[in-house]
């Protein structure tokens, strides 16, 4: 791995062990859990290799870093204990082999959000179902969003599962979690939702508002008002309202704190960071960040989301995402973080398969300081032709190659940049020292002594390129050309000798988010037996060349006029020297 563990903060920056600063790059990634396990497990085809296949590509793209909140509906009983079912087992593998191939991880262990699963059990059985009906059935099932904070008996629960999930032994490795030295984050709940003052005052209408389908409703509403009204009471002395209400909140996240970071520190100690959200788009509630910062957190998580239109049902490649990056950064740029680190827990521009919009953030982040960042969400392989589940994210190096290839290339923007680096940002195009982002073409470059990478055809001037070590993109450049549109990658081995991985030609057949509301979609089943593919690969034969040098052998076989043709796979070509 790049960086000796463990990590720690200093003056609100991660460091690693031998005291260099960390930054990271990746995504956010499921196939042991909800839609991704279950379109797997459906399609006949192995999780294993699948996640096998990913991290290979992962690879190609130079991911370091997963953050994963682990779905517990579907790992725990109503009471919290583990259920030691085939997701976990995945799990365990997706662990094991980011360890053996230097991938850090962030683990958020709950989530809350409903599965799938439950939706295809429930269907199935209809008015035969009961919660014994599903190998697991977990606790979050019974609770609200909010109440996970605040309801004691959830509370419980949780309390009881992460000392479960930190106590047992991996059943592939026998190793239990915190053994594992690229576990450097922890974080406790994905987006939870705070107790607000308008919802003591009226009922959620979910129908009205769907994310009010996430707070609690009538008995649990009713516990949450007594326990707000015990506590005014408690503290009469305070006349105003609100800023009672928000030491409420405060002393709600407190205690969630309280029952829970003891037990990351009983079994991680200092060998992880402790994060958590503050607020969605960022910036840090003021009421809760004495709490926050007195908890023991050493990072803020947050968010960036370039919606166009909400989480936009249409495609949105028209738009112009670098306006949109402006206006968020904006927001973020005026927080007060304090002491804290910062790390991305997700972030995305929304229904487009533009790479751009995704560079733009990178370098937004590292100007901000952002060091460790997770795209949501990468699509596994074996069912990314489908995009299934969150419909409006949608990455694959092999079936979104131009947002890939433009992935690959902001990483290195991101881990190149510090914050007082140039960035000049025009309204059609930001670049810097060695990059540049461009909404035209949905263009992005990024080029320094030894790696050079692009999404599209280009003509830039590479000068002496004798010292590269990585190239990859997509088209023609002034180092290679491709006749497809596919992503390859290109790895020197020797002076003599460059490792080619081309994939397919790729072609879109329908509309990634095929077109529906994401609020009624976002959790939707796609069955990947009975709907149509939205992407096709195409498994022909595509002629490479080296712009820059000759090729003279593929694979040790003599090649004539510098030209290869071949099919996507793996390949070793001599060169000129």
């Amino acid at each position: 791995m790049k960086y000796k563990t463990p990590f720690h903060v200093k003056d609100s920056v991660i460091y690693d062990a031998n005291g260099e600063k960390a930054k990271l790059w990746g995504v956010n990634y499921y196939a042991p859990f909800n839609h991704n396990f279950y379109n797997i497990e459906e399609l006949g085809k192995d999780h294993f290799a699948a996640i096998d296949e990913d991290i290979r590509h992962f690879k190609l793209m130079n991911i370091d870093f997963i953050r994963m909140h682990l779905y517990e509906r579907e790992i725990t009983d109503k009471d919290g204990n583990i259920v030691e079912n085939q997701n976990m087992k995945v799990f365990d593998y997706l662990v094991e082999q980011c360890e053996k191939n230097g991938i850090y991880l962030m683990i958020t262990p709950m989530v809350w959000w409903n599965t799938v699963k439950n939706q295809i059990i429930q269907d199935r059985y209809y008015a035969y179902w009961y919660i014994d009906s599903q190998d697991a059935f977990g606790f979050s099932n019974f609770y609200s969003c909010d109440g996970m904070l605040w309801n004691q008996d959830a509370i419980d629960c949780q309390k009881r599962y992460m000392e479960g999930l930190f106590s047992r032994k991996s059943r592939v490795s026998g190793k239990k979690l915190a053994e594992y030295s690229n576990v450097v984050v922890i974080e406790l709940f994905n987006e939870p939702r705070h107790v607000a003052m308008w919802h003591i005052k009226e009922e959620p209408d979910p129908v009205k508002n769907m994310d009010h389908a996430t707070y609690s409703m009538g008995k649990q509403r009713q516990k949450l008002i007594r326990l707000w009204e015990d506590f005014r009471n408690k503290h009469a002395k305070e006349k105003d309202e609100d800023n009672c209400f928000s030491l409420f909140r405060a002393s709600i996240l407190k205690n969630y704190f309280d029952n829970l970071f003891p037990i990351v520190d009983k079994y991680f100690g200092k060998n992880v960071i402790k994060a958590q959200i503050s607020s969605y788009n960022g910036v840090p509630h003021q009421d809760l960040k004495e709490v926050i910062e007195s908890s023991g957190v050493e990072a803020y998580t947050i968010g960036t989301y370039l919606n166009v239109n909400a989480f936009d049902a249409a495609n949105t490649d028209t738009a112009n995402h670098l306006e949109y990056a402006k206006k968020w950064f904006g927001i973020m740029e005026k927080g007060d973080y304090g002491k804290m680190a910062k790390i991305s827990y997700e972030f995305d521009a929304t229904a487009t398969q533009n790479g751009y919009p995704l560079a733009a953030i990178a370098a937004m982040y590292a100007k901000n300081d952002v060091q460790m960042a997770a795209y949501f969400t990468y699509t596994p392989a074996a069912v990314a032709a489908w995009n299934p589940g969150w419909l409006v994210h949608f990455m694959s190096l092999e079936h979104t190659p131009s947002r890939a290839a433009g992935f690959a290339a902001a990483g290195e923007i991101f881990r190149s940049q510090n914050p007082g680096d140039k960035l000049t940002m025009e309204e059609e195009k930001w670049s810097g020292n060695d990059f540049s982002i461009e909404r035209k073409n949905d263009f992005v470059y990024f080029k320094n002594d030894k790696i050079f990478r692009y999404s599209n055809s280009n003509e830039i001037e590479l000068g002496d390129t004798s010292k590269f070590e990585i190239v990859s993109g997509r088209g023609t450049s002034k180092f290679a050309s491709g006749s497809g549109n596919g992503f390859y990658h290109l790895e020197k081995q020797s002076e003599s000798e460059w490792k080619l991985r081309i994939f397919p030609d790729q072609k879109y057949i329908s509309a990634p988010e095929r077109g529906k509301a994401y609020k009624i979609m976002s959790n939707r089943y796609v069955n990947c037996l009975r709907e149509a593919a939205v992407s096709m690969l195409f498994e022909h034969e595509l002629e490479f060349k080296l712009n820059s040098m000759r090729i003279i052998a593929l694979n040790g076989k003599k090649v004539e006029d510098g030209r290869i043709k071949v099919r996507a796979g793996e390949y070793i070509l001599t060169v000129e020297k």
